[in-house]
């Protein structure tokens, strides 16, 4: 299974997005969930393999520049 079904099984499981699947300028997409314990899960599926000269222009590439702030921006336990 891809990463988009882990996440898809989990949520049918009880689970709660954190992360929708998310392409990393390293070339990893990656996403989060939390399970009904409370658990933080990462799932990442590779998806690239950039160069060293694509990974320096995916860094600054502003596709990516938004990717990042969007995974960093999570609330991994929001107020209930």
């Amino acid at each position: 299974a891809d990463d988009a079904e882990v996440l898809r099984r989990a949520v049918e499981r009880g689970a709660s997005v954190v992360t929708e699947p998310t392409e990393m300028f390293w070339g990893d997409r990656v996403s989060r969930f939390r399970d009904p314990f409370g658990n933080l899960w990462w799932i990442h599926q590779r998806v690239a393999e950039p160069t060293e000269e694509q990974l320096n222009q995916r860094l600054h590439d502003p596709e990516f520049v938004k990717a990042m702030e969007y995974v960093q921006s999570a609330e991994f336990f929001p107020n209930r």
